[in-house]
């Protein structure tokens, strides 16, 4: 039986459309809905996630989260507010 990280991790390692930018984003994310007993919507701040995926710029951050959204692995709200930490939640195929 899969594991549930694989069957993310798997999902998004067989998609041509990805880059490794994305990868190492949606890795952060896998590991902290991980962390967070497998349950969405969860919380993520800018900070952390950049630090996790080796993000060194907010346009890259910003970007890579659009397009894991526009490409159906994550849905993403974003807190606009430097205190509250942005939602997240994991999308099943």
């Amino acid at each position: 039986m899969e594991r549930p990280i694989s069957k993310y991790l798997n999902r998004i390692l067989g998609d041509a459309r990805v880059k490794v930018w994305h990868v190492g984003t949606y890795l952060a994310l896998v590991l902290l809905w991980d962390k967070n007993k497998q349950s969405s919507p969860f919380r993520v701040t800018r900070r952390l996630i950049m630090q996790m995926s080796r993000a060194r710029s907010q346009t890259t951050y910003h970007k890579c989260l659009q397009d894991l959204e526009s490409l159906g692995y994550i849905k993403y709200t974003p807190s606009y507010h430097p205190g509250v930490a942005s939602k997240i939640w994991l999308i099943e195929s």
